[in-house]
C-alpha cells in the first residue's frame, strides 16, 4: 500500500490509506470511502479479510467504483468489484480518466 500511495502521489493524485494509528477504526475507513472517488483493494493473492469485506459492501452501497489488485475467490464479493487492475493499470486509467465500470 505504501508503494502504491507513493506512486499515486508522484502522479499528483490524492490517496488515502487505512492507518492503524488513526484511532477511529472502521469509522475512519468508512469516512475515507465517503471522501473517495475510487476504492482500490490491495489484496495480495486475492485475500480479503472481514474488515475489507465491510469496506467493499459500504463502497458498493455508496456507488463508488471498486477495483482490486487480484480477483477475490468469493463470487458474491467479486460481483461488487468493477474490475481487477494492477497498480500500473489503475494509475494509467486514472490519468486517462477512463476507469471501466460494470
Amino acid at each position: 500500500m505504501d508503494e502504491l500511495k507513493r506512486r499515486l502521489k508522484d502522479e499528483n493524485m490524492k490517496c488515502e490509506t487505512p492507518s492503524r494509528t488513526d484511532g477511529r477504526g472502521i469509522m475512519g475507513c468508512l469516512k475515507k470511502i465517503d471522501d473517495a472517488n475510487v476504492v482500490y483493494i490491495v489484496n495480495p493473492e486475492g485475500y480479503i479479510g472481514k474488515s475489507v469485506s465491510v469496506d467493499i459492501g459500504y463502497a458498493y452501497a455508496k456507488d463508488k467504483p471498486i477495483y482490486a489488485m487480484h480477483s477475490v475467490d468469493d463470487p458474491s464479493v467479486m460481483d461488487l468489484i468493477n474490475g481487477v487492475l494492477s497498480p500500473k493499470e489503475l494509475i494509467d486509467s486514472l490519468k486517462k480518466g477512463s476507469l471501466p465500470r460494470k
